[in-house]
């Protein structure tokens, strides 16, 4: 752990940083990777159709993402702590009432509506707004450990909800899910999160210099970041990304059962995806405080591709494992260095408002995989084609990344934050 081991109390970021890896971990485990445990007990008892049923999960990112247009905005101006104890509530009871469903609008309503305002308010795009400010010059180190918490999410729910749902049946099981979110993540996000160290007297890192009084935050506004070429290619190789990533989000497991492999060991393969991601999400954000993050981020997308030609050829157990080291830590490694290299490229004074507005073609982009997905799988009663097309998205992500130009140094979002003055 990177504290400052010198005498010095211990800086308040790293404090967040644990307490948001634990609310992540139970954040998307409940919600974001239980759902394609869901998909093949829900077309069992109801007869819907894969797109259907992906249509609800589709949704969710749409919805998340409108939702994130504002909440980016308040979060920049007001904070995070309220607007994420407001998500684990909701997503607490949205999963509760989830096993009441017996109409496919329930369904929709529930996971597409309160489920995506759970997770508008509680995953990635609002902790990296709360660390981005929170740290500049160790932000790589910061968002490692973050990322490497929250990619317990995986190993530990998806196998966790591929025991639960054939013992208790997939409706005990939300049950059980939503009282996690209520009991663990809801005061945690009331009691720990912060907005800025210098509302707290500190200053970013952990630097010494006593108590501070607040400087102009550097960066750009939306407005100028949408006149450049980077906030374009970067956004669309994170629609790409989320394209492709949802696609798998939702029908990797489904594909394994078609595949002839056993529901709980699909279960279980998926959530070692999480283990194969940890060092990728903390070896890599830590080299990214000296090489380009944006170039990591699209190296890490090509092993994303490969990965997953790992998975359309997986006719074999060995070659399953191998797509689950290749493509974890590929992933692993993602969410983070896009969030660093958007703060490079622009700054931390509006990150919220900038990541927000991109965050909705990206999620329209990760609404469209699993319906188009879902429908090929109905059409040509297989997922090979729409794995290809996927490992296709994964390599147009990373060219899309590597074109991008990178900040020039005179740049606002390139310069030091400034020195606040000293009360």
């Amino acid at each position: 752990m990177p504290a400052e081991a010198t005498g010095r109390r211990m800086y308040y970021g790293w404090v967040l940083v644990w307490a948001l890896g634990i609310t992540t971990v139970v954040s998307y485990g409940t919600t974001q990777y239980l759902f394609q445990v869901l998909v093949v007990p829900i077309q069992h008892d109801f007869g819907w159709s894969r797109a259907q049923i992906s249509g609800a999960y589709s949704l969710t990112f749409v919805s998340a993402g409108l939702i994130g247009l504002v909440s980016g905005r308040i979060v920049d101006r007001r904070g995070a702590r309220l607007l994420m104890a407001l998500g684990s509530a909701v997503a607490g009871l949205a999963l509760i009432g989830l096993s009441q469903v017996h109409q496919l609008w329930q369904l929709y309503g529930l996971w597409s509506g309160c489920i995506a305002i759970a997770n508008a308010l509680t995953f990635y795009p609002t902790t990296f707004i709360v660390i981005t400010n929170w740290f500049v010059r160790r932000r790589g180190s910061a968002l490692a450990l973050l990322t490497l918490l929250g990619g317990l999410a995986s190993p530990i729910f998806i196998p966790l909800a591929g025991v639960l749902v054939p013992r208790l049946g997939w409706r005990e099981t939300v049950v059980v899910f939503g009282l996690v979110q209520l009991l663990v993540a809801l005061p945690i996000h009331l009691l720990a999160v912060r907005r800025r160290p210098e509302d707290m007297g500190l200053l970013p890192d952990g630097e010494p210099g006593g108590a501070v009084e607040p400087e102009p935050i550097r960066g750009a506004v939306m407005g100028e970041a949408a006149r450049g070429l980077p906030f374009w290619t970067l956004t669309i190789s994170a629609a790409l990304g989320g394209l492709a990533h949802a696609v798998l989000l939702t029908h990797q497991v489904a594909y394994m059962i078609g595949r002839g492999y056993d529901p709980v060991f699909a279960a279980s393969a998926a959530g070692l995806l999480g283990v194969a991601s940890l060092p990728g999400r903390y070896i890599i954000n830590r080299v990214s405080e000296r090489i380009s993050p944006q170039s990591l981020l699209a190296v890490c997308c090509v092993v994303q591709a490969a990965g997953v030609a790992l998975l359309a050829l997986a006719s074999s157990a060995v070659i399953l494992w191998a797509f689950v080291v290749a493509y974890g830590i590929g992933f692993g490694a993602v969410s983070p260095l896009r969030a660093s290299t958007m703060a490079d490229q622009f700054g931390r004074r509006a990150f919220g408002a900038i990541t927000a507005t991109q965050g909705l073609p990206v999620a329209i982009a990760a609404a469209i995989g699993p319906v188009v997905a879902g429908a090929m799988y109905d059409r040509l009663h297989g997922y090979e084609l729409a794995l290809w097309l996927t490992s296709g998205a994964f390599v147009l992500a990373a060219l899309a990344t590597w074109l991008t130009p990178r900040p020039p140094p005179g740049s606002p979002s390139s310069l030091p934050e400034p020195v606040p003055t000293v009360a």
